[in-house]
């Protein structure tokens, strides 16, 4: 083997191991997000404080990929076909790493809820948080693959989610006023709608990020990135202003 092939072998495998870490890093992402919703739509705390406390798991998994990355750099000088999938793999795990953020607070609020056992989630919110992990693990299985077709769907769907986003607010926003309206207003049920809320944004972000993946593993093949605007649904902001 001549000191070429070597350099050329050398540097597949340095990326085959920074791959392997962000494919770590997106089964753990997948985990935190199921575990997150299990523990809403049951009232778990148990499960949603060991979400709570596997989330620095994460972040470490993204020191340690942005610290192998910056290594490839410094140590192979890759060309720009080789250096986009290295800067790739670094915007892959930064949104593994808000997806995360995002399961974490979902757990958050989940403990908050459940001292509200009168306050029921919304009949959508299942449906929601099932559309966010099937979006999430689509696209870690088109950057397993290196399926550029599946990372379009991705993209493509996003406005899916966007519409049981909308369900879902309108079903909280419904609820708010109704007990806006009551002779005896109770706080801590529009405390627990605030939370809903935020629970509903948080897995509409967690799409956002997914497609964002998707948008980068598109680029690390295709070498340009999308010009064209996502496709998205209902735009529930915009309708209730």
């Amino acid at each position: 083997m001549n000191h070429g092939e070597h350099t050329v072998s050398s540097f597949d495998n340095d990326l085959a191991q920074l791959e392997r870490r962000v494919l770590e890093m997106g089964g753990l992402a997948e985990s935190q997000l199921q575990g997150a919703m299990n523990a809403l739509l049951k009232s778990d705390v148990d499960v949603a404080e060991r979400i709570i406390a596997r989330d620095p798991e994460l972040d470490e998994c993204e020191r340690k990929i942005e610290a192998s990355a910056l290594s490839i750099i410094a140590r192979r000088q890759p060309m720009a076909n080789d250096l986009r999938y290295v800067f790739g793999n670094v915007k892959i795990a930064g949104s593994l790493e808000r997806i995360g953020d995002y399961a974490k607070n979902i757990a958050k609020r989940t403990i908050i809820l459940s001292r509200h056992p009168s306050i029921a989630v919304p009949q959508d919110m299942g449906a929601l948080g099932a559309s966010a992990q099937r979006t999430v693990r689509d696209v870690m299985d088109s950057f397993t693959t290196r399926d550029a077709q599946k990372a379009e769907m991705v993209w493509q769907l996003d406005h899916q989610i966007d519409d049981l986003v909308g369900r879902v607010m309108r079903q909280v926003i419904s609820r708010m006023s109704q007990d806006m309206i009551k002779p005896k207003r109770d706080p801590e049920e529009i405390e627990c709608s605030t939370h809903l809320l935020f629970i509903t944004k948080n897995l509409e972000r967690i799409g956002d990020h997914a497609t964002n993946i998707a948008e980068v593993i598109q680029f690390q093949m295709s070498g340009g990135w999308k010009t064209t605007p996502r496709p998205k649904g209902d735009d529930f902001q915009s309708s209730a202003g």
